[in-house]
């Protein structure tokens, strides 16, 4: 890396990386033994999004004094890594310690991690806690090398980018950074994200032999199990005629069904096969649910057999951000009333309006009323930005690529935040050694690849001594 007043050769980098390895793979372990799983928002608590999220930010705070760096908590919303630089204006990464609930499917216990064949495994390794040490480790360097920057470095460690991200605006009511990084995607440069809106489907089966319907847990998860109670079946006659990828149970009320599928991030439907759609559609096909329970589930398979908007009547695309994606995440049955989650990432030109408009007409077709909505607007940064194409040159050279920079469907902390990008660990030019459905993120035996972490480290600290300098001339 040239045209900087601090040089800092790749060889010495590599070198510090090489020696730190060890302790980082342990802090990754501290970190993910920790069941940091959202529990609720209670803005008076102590501990506002639970005990497990503030069992994070206190082990994290462990690594960081460790580290040797400055922590500061923020009320358990979540924890600050801090370098102090000539002035007190930030440069921050932002990463997240809470993670999606473990699901079901899992070849080993989530959280008792353990490396194999150069990768680390274990619910949150990949999302988000081994870049969160990552991102420390980076400022460890820049301390134990003591070199002068400009600008305080920042690492802020959030506790609710899964479930609501309230996380970020409560640090923005302390600190407001002249430029973030998001170390919770892919390399070269996230520079925009599509819309993400989700709602609530409410049908009326009253009177129907469908007793129980449930899948999913979170909204941007697609689960690996969904399951169905009926009446007025034996297991018997429901075995009889649905394959084998389908458990079928006695109940003292009928039959209990389950199917499997491939989860995933709801982000990214594609390769995954949806259990809830799965069992909705066997159940119509086979006659198996009955009255205005019939047409509600035929509801659920028309309208999720696809990915792309088509059952929604809200399919659309344009040129920046591809293809609006739907899903559902989530099916519950209470109290004879049918609720079906839609989880629908849009694309940026689309008009959300226009969606809800298209998603209630859709809905009450087939019966249901559609009810809460929550609206997520997109975030754009034109690739054409001097940073954005600094940062992206920056990646390809470090990590020899030859990539663009992406508008993406994912979900990071870079919307909540003034200035900002997405900018790794991980890639997208490489293979995963995993089955489908397995090794991603939000999904079972989650795994991180340990040598993208230290490939990050290195593009990190190349990226604040050119940011050290960049944002200085760019901000006001």
């Amino acid at each position: 890396m040239t045209g900087r007043s601090v040089q800092v050769s790749d060889e010495k980098i590599e070198a510090w990386i090489a020696s730190k390895q060890p302790e980082m793979i342990e802090a990754i372990k501290q970190l993910v033994r920790v069941r940091s799983v959202y529990e609720g928002f209670d803005p008076g608590a102590e501990h506002p999004f639970g005990s497990g999220c503030a069992k994070a930010v206190d082990e994290a705070q462990d690594i960081i004094i460790r580290a040797g760096l400055q922590a500061v908590n923020h009320d358990y919303y979540g924890i600050s890594a801090i370098y102090p630089g000539a002035s007190e204006q930030k440069i921050s990464f932002f990463s997240h310690l809470d993670v999606v609930p473990e699901g079901e499917g899992w070849s080993f216990d989530p959280y008792e991690p353990f490396e194999r064949d150069g990768y680390l495994y274990g619910r949150g390794a990949r999302d988000n806690k081994a870049a969160a040490v990552g991102v420390i480790y980076t400022l460890q360097f820049f301390k134990e090398h003591q070199i002068p920057l400009k600008h305080t470095i920042a690492a802020f460690l959030g506790c609710n980018e899964e479930a609501g991200m309230q996380d970020v605006p409560y640090y923005l009511q302390q600190e407001t950074p002249a430029f973030s990084l998001v170390s919770d995607a892919y390399f070269p440069v996230g520079n925009g994200e599509k819309g993400i809106l989700t709602a609530d489907f409410t049908a009326d089966i009253t009177g129907s032999n469908l007793l129980d319907f449930y899948g999913g847990e979170l909204s941007n998860v697609i689960p690996s199990t969904a399951r169905a109670t009926l009446s007025g079946f034996t297991a018997e006659q429901v075995q009889a005629v649905l394959d084998e990828s389908f458990i079928v149970s006695s109940h003292p009320q009928g039959v209990v069904i389950e199917a499997d599928g491939l989860g995933g991030h709801a982000a990214f439907p594609e390769g995954t096969i949806n259990p809830i759609q799965k069992l909705a559609e066997a159940l119509l096909r086979h006659d198996l649910v009955t009255g205005s329970a019939a047409r509600a589930v035929a509801f659920i398979a028309s309208a999720f057999a696809d990915y792309y908007g088509q059952g929604l009547s809200i399919a659309y695309e344009d040129k920046v951000s591809g293809k609006t994606t739907h899903a559902t995440g989530m099916v519950r049955l209470s109290n004879e009333r049918l609720i079906v989650n839609t989880n629908i990432r849009y694309a940026i030109t689309a008009k959300s309006d226009e969606i809800v408009e298209k998603l209630r007409a859709k809905g009450a077709a087939y019966g249901y009323v559609l009810g809460h909505v929550d609206d997520n607007p997109p975030y754009y940064v034109s690739e054409d930005e001097p940073i954005v194409q600094q940062l992206a040159e920056l990646a390809n050279a470090v990590l020899q690529t030859d990539q663009k920079p992406y508008v993406m469907g994912g979900a990071t902390h870079a919307r909540k935040l003034p200035r900002a990008v997405a900018f790794g660990p991980s890639r997208s030019d490489q293979s995963k050694p995993f089955p489908p459905g397995r090794g991603g993120p939000h999904q079972p035996d989650e795994a991180v690849k340990l040598q993208n972490i230290w490939d990050a480290i290195k593009v990190y600290i190349h990226a604040l001594l050119l940011l050290d300098e960049l944002v200085e001339e760019t901000v006001e």
